[in-house]
């Protein structure tokens, strides 16, 4: 199956290397390119791309908005963010937002290639280092009414993670002990069958779940 990509970055010299590193497997092929978001918008409507390759702070910098239009607008395109930023609130907002996947600039292009090929045959969400590599089925074969059984607070605390809270923003906002945040996160984990707060949101976005937090 031939994948279609729109590769969106304000780097052209970077644009152009990935291009030539996808142009050596036959299955993808590169559709369209764009310098920042607002021409990546205009783009995902006239050529309809498989995958959408952006970097979150492409040329005007509004990529977690794009990502979320996007998603609004053409909900059967899938995104992949290819970035420098490690900080985990960027990851967080990208995949609340509705990036299937989060990868780091300084990737191995193998990494970029495998991530390409699950995101385009699944409904994985792949991010740096595999720390998360949750797949639609394994997604099943967790107790589907965790939703249920976390508690208002718990509900509040994952959506504060999900924003991108610190532990400490949390406490405060909750008016609580640091303490008292890690106990309730450790409580959502356990719920989630999950083993860390990354996982936690990864699995509230597969379920489609983030905006009813």
């Amino acid at each position: 199956m031939m994948v279609n990509i729109l590769l969106v970055d304000s780097n052209l010299v970077y644009r152009k290397g990935v291009l030539s590193i996808l142009g050596d497997y036959p299955e993808f092929r590169v559709v369209g390119e764009a310098c920042n978001c607002g021409e990546a918008l205009d783009k995902t409507g006239e050529i309809q791309p498989d995958i959408v390759i952006m970097d979150i702070f492409a040329g005007d910098g509004e990529g977690v908005e794009a990502i979320t239009f996007l998603r609004q607008k053409f909900p059967g395109v899938k995104m992949i963010i290819l970035t420098l930023s490690s900080k985990e609130g960027d990851l967080l907002q990208a995949l609340k937002a509705g990036a299937r996947g989060y990868l780091f600039k300084n990737a191995a292009p193998m990494e970029l290639i495998e991530c390409i090929r699950l995101i385009a045959s699944s409904d994985a969400i792949v991010s740096p280092s595999k720390a998360i590599g949750l797949f639609e089925g394994q997604a099943n074969n967790v107790n589907r009414n965790w939703g249920n059984r976390l508690s208002p607070r718990e509900k509040e605390v994952l959506r504060l993670v999900a924003q991108g809270a610190t532990n400490k923003e949390i406490a405060s906002n909750c008016y609580v002990s640091e303490t008292t945040i890690k106990a309730h996160l450790r409580k959502i984990l356990e719920k989630m069958s999950v083993r860390n707060r990354a996982e936690a949101v990864a699995q509230a976005a597969i379920k489609g779940l983030l905006n009813e937090l």
